[in-house]
């Protein structure tokens, strides 16, 4: 009769790794942003601050305008004044001359003296009073007319200013404007867009998995031979029972 015997075991690991990584869906996040509202050119966002603040600037320079054109009317008006209380001076003054004048030849002719010598000086010396009270009056008339028209000048120089200085302001107001602009627009795209890519982001997962096995078994098979019969048995140990030698060891074990 032949003995044989056995012995296995086996021991598993499974170890299992994975990694979760967030995924950007590109054409979902563009689709996303498409479908906002469309961004201004610099060249639509000038347009448009200038369509914000040009208003302003053109009541501004009508209100300069118009005060200076007021100005200079009333100014104008005052010369105008002036040149009738001129004439209206000069024609009194050859009024009294007149009445002077006559007065002298009357006293003359009454004296018998209608063409001395005295009443001629007497003419004369009325005429170049009167000659003298017109160049004055008149003098004084182109003074206080030159003195108005440098109150237009001023008013002019002024208007002129006060415009430059609207141009100028309005200039810097523009720019000003249209930067805020710009800003508050890469801000809307900025926060737009982070809102698309938060909305267009998933999530994958990718794992791996790895599996080690030992182990022993012990195993023992017995069998008789001879005339017509066999007869085999198997009586199988666990590895403690084998190892602390609790079962009766065959000398034929194998050990795999």
């Amino acid at each position: 009769m032949a003995t044989s015997t056995t012995v296995s075991s086996s021991t598993s690991k499974t170890n299992s790794q994975s990694t979760t990584k967030n995924v950007l869906d590109a054409a979902l996040r563009d689709v996303i942003l498409s479908g906002l509202r469309g961004y201004m050119t610099d060249e639509e966002i000038s347009a448009y601050a200038e369509n914000l603040l040009r208003p302003t600037l053109k009541a501004g320079l009508e209100a300069s305008q118009q005060n200076y054109e007021a100005s200079k009317l009333g100014y104008e008006q005052e010369i105008e004044n002036l040149a009738a209380q001129l004439a209206q001076a000069i024609d009194k003054q050859q009024q009294s001359y007149r009445q002077s004048d006559a007065g002298l030849e009357t006293a003359a002719l009454a004296r018998g003296m209608g063409r001395s010598s005295y009443l001629l000086d007497a003419k004369t010396q009325l005429s170049r009073a009167l000659s003298d009270t017109i160049r004055s009056l008149t003098d004084e008339s182109t003074r206080q007319s030159g003195q108005i028209q440098q109150k237009i000048t001023l008013a002019g120089q002024q208007n002129a200013q006060t415009q430059g200085r609207l141009n100028t302001d309005y200039a810097s107001q523009l720019a000003a404007k249209v930067q805020e602009l710009k800003e508050a627009q890469r801000q809307e795209y900025n926060q737009n867009y982070m809102t698309a890519t938060s909305a267009a982001m998933g999530s994958q997962t990718i794992g791996s998995s790895t599996t080690e096995t030992n182990g022993t078994s012990v195993t023992t098979k017995s069998g008789g031979g001879g005339g017509s019969s066999k007869k085999t048995a198997e009586n199988t140990y666990t590895v403690d029972e084998y190892v602390s030698g609790s079962t009766r060891r065959d000398p034929n074990i194998v050990m795999n």
